[in-house]
């Protein structure tokens, strides 16, 4: 399974960024790879506030359970 990850930053306070894993359906790395800037785009279109600094495709890597 591929997870995309977004790093994101505050527009604010750049030094505060955090990692976006959305809830996507369960994607190849192709479709990853090709999906990620437009899946970015719509992400940050809702969260008008944070700027995107980098995004990545993950595989095998469990999702993170907020606490």
């Amino acid at each position: 399974m591929v997870h995309l990850v977004l790093t994101l930053c505050l527009m604010a306070a750049q030094q505060q960024c955090m990692d976006e894993r959305p809830l996507l359906e369960d994607m190849s790395v192709m479709a990853c790879m090709m999906q990620g800037q437009q899946i970015a785009e719509e992400w940050l279109e809702d969260h008008p506030k944070w700027m995107l600094s980098r995004w990545r495709c993950e595989g095998n890597v469990p999702r993170e359970v907020p606490s």
